[in-house]
């Protein structure tokens, strides 16, 4: 299988080069791929010190003004002349069976969108922000490593991915007016399509984490301007967006107020916590900072929501058009008498959005309806049934045991 792996960077030259000099030594024989870097608006070395390097494999380096990561993944895209696309972040350090790794899943799963595992990595002491990074990455990347789990636009992240080219091209590749959550993006459109999405644990690449707390709470303000845009451009999602809830939690409606009623103390306020977070850390009062850095985290993300919407009244209407477009979704009802391998082929021809489950009559449980979350099949149930459903399943069988002791049924369970 020919691969084309894109790497977009803007001024990080340094961990640019690293990154591509790590894919020197893949496993995957170097014939069989490509390495396109697309210089988004650089400015520093990055050009000159990636022309001079040498390596194995074809590597093309493409200047363009900058038009941010969506653009430049896209341009990446259409120089490509592999039949399989894996995009990697400029600050991800491959292993050197990264690529072997993603082209073995697709052989693997087919079709699939294969998202690859990026464990954090950072330079220096490790403070209380850089614990709170690390905790959740692996979180995130933990819950998609368990059998069954039910992906979401949320989890097919940029940094480190895989698609066929004919399918990122058939998508019609990133939306170009997003410059931030623009995978989120994609992988609604892709879950929207039916796309299944796959993690291969074994497709590691080391993310030197640059982020510091000021480029996080940019970032947060960079997501809250993105989620607008996410719920202009599919309106049945918004229920799921932050914004819907954030109002919900007490400090989420301080930020809340603070952003859109009262700005000037708003600023205030956030400079003294963010300034207050430096004492939190050196009196080890580790509860208090994470409180204040959510309280922060919340506060700028509805700057950012603010910066595209303006009032509260253009909120409220946003959010009621969410609520005219969010639909309860395809659903079907099973009953678990019948056996799981049967019901299980049930799910896998519907692909439903949500499932009632009942056994012999009685209700078990159900799984919602998630707006952006992939449709259910056999792995989800059988997940389900092992895990918070475990207990009313089998109180669903031992009530039918007893009444059916009673002469009132009589069958055994699936039989």
């Amino acid at each position: 299988m020919k691969v084309t792996v894109v790497i977009p960077t803007h001024n990080r030259s340094a961990l640019v080069v690293k990154n591509v000099s790590s894919l020197c030594n893949q496993s995957y024989s170097s014939a069989d791929f490509e390495v396109i870097v697309v210089a988004d608006g650089c400015m520093d070395d990055t050009v000159d010190a990636l022309r001079k390097l040498s390596t194995p494999f074809s590597l093309t380096v493409v200047e363009q003004p900058w038009g941010g990561p969506a653009v430049a993944r896209n341009r990446g895209a259409a120089l490509a002349k592999g039949d399989l696309l894996i995009f990697l972040d400029d600050d991800i350090e491959p292993t050197q069976t990264l690529v072997e790794a993603h082209v073995r899943a697709h052989r693997l799963k087919p079709g699939h969108v294969v998202i690859g595992y990026c464990p954090p990595v950072f330079r220096g002491k490790k403070g209380f922000f850089s614990i709170c990074m690390l905790v959740s990455w692996e979180n995130t990347f933990s819950a998609m490593h368990r059998i069954g789990y039910r992906y979401t636009y949320r989890d097919l992240l940029s940094g480190n991915f895989s698609i066929e080219s004919a399918l990122f091209s058939r998508i019609g590749g990133f939306d170009p007016a997003f410059w931030c959550q623009e995978d989120g993006e994609l992988g609604l459109r892709l879950i929207k399509s039916g796309i299944p999405f796959f993690f291969a644990s074994d497709a590691v690449g080391y993310h030197h984490e640059t982020s510091d707390l000021n480029r996080s709470l940019k970032r947060k303000y960079e997501e809250g301007r993105a989620d607008v845009l996410m719920g202009y451009r599919h309106p049945d999602v918004i229920s799921v967006l932050p914004l819907c809830r954030l109002r919900l939690w007490l400090l989420g409606y301080i930020a809340y107020v603070l952003v859109f009623r009262w700005p000037k103390t708003g600023k205030v306020v956030s400079f003294l916590l963010k300034h207050m977070l430096y004492f939190m850390e050196k009196l080890g009062l580790r509860y208090r900072w994470q409180r204040i850095l959510g309280f922060l985290n919340t506060y700028w993300y509805w700057c950012g929501v603010a910066e595209e919407l303006g009032t509260e009244q253009a909120l409220e209407g946003f959010l009621k058009s969410g609520l005219s477009k969010t639909g309860s979704g395809s659903e079907v009802e099973i009953d678990l008498v019948e056996g799981l391998d049967v019901v299980g082929e049930k799910l896998d021809m519907v692909r439903p959005e949500a499932v009632s489950i009942y056994y012999r009559g009685r209700f078990v449980g159900r799984i919602p309806h998630e707006p952006g979350a992939e449709r259910l099949g056999s792995i989800h149930l059988r997940s389900v049934l092992a895990g918070e459903l475990a207990w009313p399943f089998l109180r669903a069988i031992m009530v039918d045991g007893v009444l059916g002791g009673l002469g009132y049924g009589g069958k055994k369970p699936f039989e």
